[in-house]
């Protein structure tokens, strides 16, 4: 059963992820239905492509990517195929060439252009394009090296159901002390840039356990274009 199950077969509709681009000037939404579909995807590859399908390993992926869609969907869909990941420090900025220090031997590094020369040769890579609507680097005009995938063509090409064992949604439910907190609750929230996969799950991963969606701001906005498309979203809570 896939991760997103429980939110698929209550709302598949309604949408559960929006990421505003503000250097771009995009923004994309995913229903509860989209984001089953790319998180399935994922996991598919990372099992199919990649062989992590051996569920006593412990494969280290590392996401090295600053934040877009492609930054949220990935990690629930390497949660979806029961593995986890570290974020890469400075990965969130857009502007940093990021580089994972702390992981000197990955298993799988997704990541951009810009940051590849950061990763040792030998380092199973994917390179993540910006293109707003998930094009491969290569399918925008770009090149890459020899033995670098290119995640948007690559991963469109596998199923859009995953039949493999995945974890429970539930599992990130935010913990309360018996009084009612952000997260814990069905609520449409507005939240910052995460620097780490604690804080991805604090403020993707629980507030969709609660049953309830989150909007992300990439780029640099000013205080009334935040309050702008917290109104336009219909934001109802907010992460500081």
């Amino acid at each position: 059963m896939s991760l997103l199950t429980p939110i698929v077969s209550t709302d598949p509709a309604s949408p559960r992820l929006t990421v505003y681009d503000e250097t771009a000037g995009t923004r994309m939404e995913f229903s509860g239905v989209t984001l089953e579909n790319w998180a399935n995807k994922i996991a598919n590859m990372l099992v199919e492509e990649f062989e992590f399908d051996d569920p006593s390993a412990t494969p280290t992926i590392v996401v090295d990517l600053p934040i877009s869609w492609q930054a949220a969907v990935l990690p629930i869909g390497i949660y979806n195929a029961g593995l986890t990941f570290t974020v890469s420090p400075g990965a969130a900025d857009a502007n940093t060439d990021a580089g994972d220090t702390n992981t000197p031997n990955p298993n799988l590094v997704f990541t951009t252009v810009d940051r590849l020369e950061n990763w040792p040769k030998g380092t199973d890579v994917v390179v993540v394009s910006n293109d707003p609507f998930g094009r491969g680097v290569t399918e925008t005009g770009g090149t890459l090296p020899p033995g670098i995938v290119d995640f948007g063509p690559t991963v469109r090409f596998y199923g859009d159901q995953y039949f493999g064992d995945s974890p429970e949604l539930a599992d990130w439910s935010a913990p309360t002390d018996g009084e009612s907190a952000t997260g814990t609750t069905a609520e449409r929230i507005l939240i910052p840039a995460w620097t780490s996969r604690e804080e991805f799950d604090a403020n993707v991963m629980a507030p969709l356990a609660a049953g309830g969606s989150v909007v992300v701001i990439a780029g640099m906005a000013s205080a009334d274009r935040i309050e702008q498309i917290a109104e336009a979203e219909k934001v109802t809570a907010r992460r500081a």
